[in-house]
């Protein structure tokens, strides 16, 4: 079954759509009313959005050796945690002109020195749809482990980029769904691995 949504983008009217801030992120304020469920329209409401460029992430796998590549790197926006490094997928935002192919094998190189041989579409999604203004969408990259260095750190120095890599077999990889990763995109793609590897490997090791 393939879900429909009730409404389209005909059944919201966008009042006004001011600029707020203007940044690494911009900052918008939508004044708007839409179409209800009941078939009539909302009173005008204003919502404030973070707005920034869509993401492609990678979930980097070796189909030869069964070895899954994450990285760990700082994250200020958990500040507050325990830790605040977390464990993610190679990922960065699209630049224009850019096509995601073009974003995942320059992040797979950047973030983790690696050399992404077939890409596949995974899924997208949208990280926060109630004030954030983004979609991610996800690749499953193959690469050849035999090639990484773990004791190398990788980044862009201009970026403040400081990545460290983890390179473990895909059953340990997915075996860390059982611990609270705190990264949405990792869990999904982990996910996304643990129920797809086996027609990925058909495909890849034809």
């Amino acid at each position: 079954m393939k879900f429909k949504p009730t409404y389209g983008q005909q059944d919201v009217e966008l009042l006004k759509d001011e600029c707020l801030y203007k940044g690494f992120f911009e900052m918008r304020k939508l004044t708007l009313r839409h179409k209800k469920f009941n078939g009539e329209w909302s009173n005008p409401m204003t919502r404030e959005m973070m707005v920034r460029n869509d993401a492609v992430c990678v979930f980097l796998f070796d189909p030869v050796a069964d070895k899954v590549l994450l990285i760990e790197q700082f994250r200020p926006a958990v500040l507050r945690r325990s830790s605040p490094w977390l464990l993610e997928l190679v990922a960065g935002m699209v630049e224009e002109g850019e096509s995601d192919e073009d974003v995942a094998r320059r992040e797979a190189s950047e973030e983790a020195g690696v050399t992404v041989k077939r890409l596949e579409y995974m899924f997208r999604f949208v990280p926060s749809p109630g004030g954030l203004v983004e979609f991610l969408r996800m690749y499953a990259g193959e690469f050849d482990s035999s090639l990484v260095d773990v004791t190398k750190i990788h980044g862009l120095d201009n970026e403040n980029e400081d990545i460290k890599l983890h390179l473990m077999r895909s059953e340990e990889a997915i075996d860390l769904l059982k611990q609270d990763i705190e990264n949405a995109s990792t869990i999904m793609g982990l996910q996304w691995f643990a129920l797809n590897k086996t027609n990925l490997l058909k495909r890849w090791c034809d």
